[in-house]
C-alpha cells in the first residue's frame, strides 16, 4: 500500500489560536493591557523561537517571574494539550485510507511536546506510525527519519508522498529520498526558507493537499 507522510505542526494541527489563547490567559491573570497579547505572539515567532529565549522575554513583564521549568511545563499542559485537528483533516484521512493509503506523522521536536499534541488531537488513533525527531535521532530533512517512518508504517518509500508546510524540512527531505511532495503554503509563516527546494504540488491546507495527491495518483 502507498504511504502518505505528514508533517504535524501547522499541517495536521494549527498552533496559532492555541498559543494566542494561552497568551490571553496569561495577560488576563496578571492584569496586563490586552495589547500585550500581540507582543507575546510576536515574540513567539510562530513557535520557532527557543522556549528559553521566549521565557527570557516574558520575565520582563511585571509579575511574571516563574522559573524556566515551570514555564515549560505550563506550555506543555496549556498549549500542547489543547491541540485539535485542522478542519478537514479527519475527512481527508478517512478518504486516503478508503483508497488504501497508509499514513505516518513525521515531525521534528521533543518527544513529550509532540506526543501531547498528537494525543490531544487524536492523531494516534488515525495513523499507522509516528516518527518524532528526538526519539528517532534524526530530524527532517535527514533521510533517516523518512526511512524509519516507512518501516514503522509497514510500507516502503516507493510511490510515497510527503505533505508539509516547511520547504527546508518537509519538501527538501522528501526530495532527498526521491519521493513526491505537497507544500502547504501559509500566509503567516515566520520562517525564511533557504533550500530553494520546489514542491511537486502546492496546497492551501492539509485537506487540499490530500485531494491533490489522490488526484495525481488515480
Amino acid at each position: 500500500m502507498p504511504l502518505l507522510m505528514c508533517d504535524l505542526d501547522d499541517t495536521l494541527v494549527v498552533r496559532a489560536p492555541v498559543f494566542r489563547a494561552w497568551a490571553e490567559s496569561l495577560v488576563a491573570e496578571r492584569g496586563h493591557d490586552p495589547e500585550v497579547v500581540d507582543w507575546i505572539v510576536e515574540q513567539d515567532r510562530g513557535g520557532h523561537r527557543p522556549r528559553r529565549e521566549l521565557h527570557a522575554e516574558l520575565t520582563g513583564l511585571p509579575g511574571y517571574d516563574v522559573p524556566l521549568e515551570d514555564f515549560t511545563e505550563d506550555q506543555l499542559e496549556r498549549v500542547g494539550g489543547r491541540y485539535r485537528l485542522t478542519p478537514g483533516v479527519r475527512a481527508a484521512v478517512d478518504e486516503a485510507r478508503r483508497l488504501g493509503w497508509r499514513l505516518a506523522v513525521v515531525t521534528n521536536g521533543p518527544v513529550e511536546q509532540q506526543t501531547r499534541k498528537i494525543e490531544a488531537a487524536g492523531l494516534h488513533r488515525l495513523v499507522d506510525a509516528v516518527c518524532i525527531s528526538e526519539e528517532v535521532g534524526a530530524a527532517k530533512p535527514d533521510p533517516v527519519i523518512f526511512h524509519r517512518a516507512a518501516e514503522r508504517a509497514g510500507a516502503t518509500l516507493e510511490g510515497a508522498w510527503m505533505i508539509g508546510d516547511n520547504l527546508d524540512a518537509d519538501i527538501a527531505g522528501a526530495h532527498a529520498v526521491g519521493i513526491r511532495s505537497v507544500w502547504v503554503e501559509r500566509e503567516d509563516d515566520w520562517i525564511t526558507f533557504e533550500s530553494g527546494t520546489e514542491p511537486d504540488l502546492v496546497a492551501t491546507d492539509f485537506a487540499d493537499a490530500v485531494r491533490r495527491v489522490l488526484d495525481a495518483t488515480r
